[in-house]
């Protein structure tokens, strides 16, 4: 599921790049989908990790790099969308 949740990542990053030069609306909400979908399976992941031998640090997790990078940047992403209605 970590590999899954960073693929998801990737394709909202992408998704979020276009759609900042394009403003499509279905972009945007395929980006809003895959952000809030990898967060989820990142956060699944890192639960199921918990309660086995814990979380690892010291490696590469990529439902921990998913996690961090899709909740961040969902909030930037509508952070940006406010401030574009605004103006």
């Amino acid at each position: 599921m970590g590999m899954i949740s960073l693929v998801l990542t990737v394709v909202g990053i992408v998704t979020m790049i276009v759609h900042y030069a394009t403003h499509s609306i279905v972009l945007g909400i395929v980006t809003t989908v895959a952000f809030i979908a990898a967060y989820i399976l990142g956060s699944m992941d890192m639960k199921k990790q918990s309660k086995g031998e814990g979380i690892r640090t010291d490696m590469f997790n990529p439902a921990l790099l998913a996690h961090g990078m899709s909740g961040t940047l969902f909030i930037v992403g509508a952070i940006m969308c406010i401030i574009a209605w605004i103006r």
